[in-house]
């Protein structure tokens, strides 16, 4: 019992800790935490040093000030895109249901798109080409496509810049981007046909926040037969734009 009452001290020493940093932004000298924290300097120090173990606390080498380190970002990071996933769940089920193939959900991170939730319809041939956690450049794949569509053309451009390499892999350049920009801003949805893996399209919307933030995108895969133009635009680019508005009213307050 001793030991777990320690641990537990521990554990709440190391929150408060936490919790003062993240106040703190800029950094925060040791003795600014005795401060913020309460604790005495010799309690303070021991809890920092426990946590730069773990890598959730760095010291700047510079001016010797404390920051929240990576290990707490990418915990964030994580927990943001499983709340996300979470939320979007019933809506990928009624757009599997509905459609009876694959549905995706992507979130945007850096010059990347994630996925962070898919849903397999009913129909025999399954589309996987992507799953949870698989990574591609921004406009590679229909949710990736309108994510980067959606996003303003400084940043758009940018992106290309960044991944042009890793763009090219999958045959993609700026040019062929902004051909699809384009086309996304006439008809209301980013459309992959084949180009990933042959044999399989998708279609796919952004999704955003009350605000107006871009959040994700949802997209639905199926092989090609099964993607006509006429089934695209009356059944599976309606359903997926009203999904996606669904799923914005629950958004407030999100951001990435």
């Amino acid at each position: 019992m001793p030991e777990q009452t320690a641990a537990i001290g521990s554990i709440a020493r190391a929150a408060r800790v936490i919790d003062a940093l993240a106040m703190l932004p800029d950094g925060a000298a040791l003795a600014d935490l005795v401060t913020h924290t309460g604790f005495s300097k010799t309690t303070t120090f021991r809890v920092l040093a426990a946590l730069q173990q773990q890598n959730y606390v760095f010291q700047d080498p510079q001016n010797r000030a404390y920051r929240l380190g990576s290990k707490l970002a990418e915990l964030s990071r994580v927990a943001s895109l499983t709340d996300l996933g979470a939320l979007a769940g019933q809506s990928l089920k009624r757009l599997a249901r509905l459609s009876e193939d694959t549905v995706f959900l992507s979130v945007p991170e850096g010059a990347a798109a994630i996925c962070v939730a898919r849903e397999v319809g009913a129909f025999p041939i399954k589309t996987l080409t992507l799953d949870k956690g698989d990574r591609r450049p921004l406009g590679v794949g229909a949710g990736s496509l309108a994510l980067y569509c959606a996003m303003d053309e400084a940043r758009a451009h940018a992106t290309c810049t960044i991944n042009q390499n890793w763009l090219n892999e999958y045959g993609y350049n700026k040019i062929s981007l902004d051909a699809e920009r384009t086309a996304f801003a006439k008809r209301g949805y980013a459309l992959n046909k084949g180009r990933v893996i042959r044999g399989m399209s998708a279609v796919g919307v952004p999704v955003y926040a009350t605000g107006g933030e871009l959040v994700a995108a949802l997209a639905i895969g199926a092989i090609d037969e099964r993607m006509t133009s006429k089934r695209i635009k009356s059944e599976l680019a309606p359903a997926l734009l009203e999904e996606a508005g669904l799923i914005a009213e629950q958004l407030p307050g999100i951001s990435r």
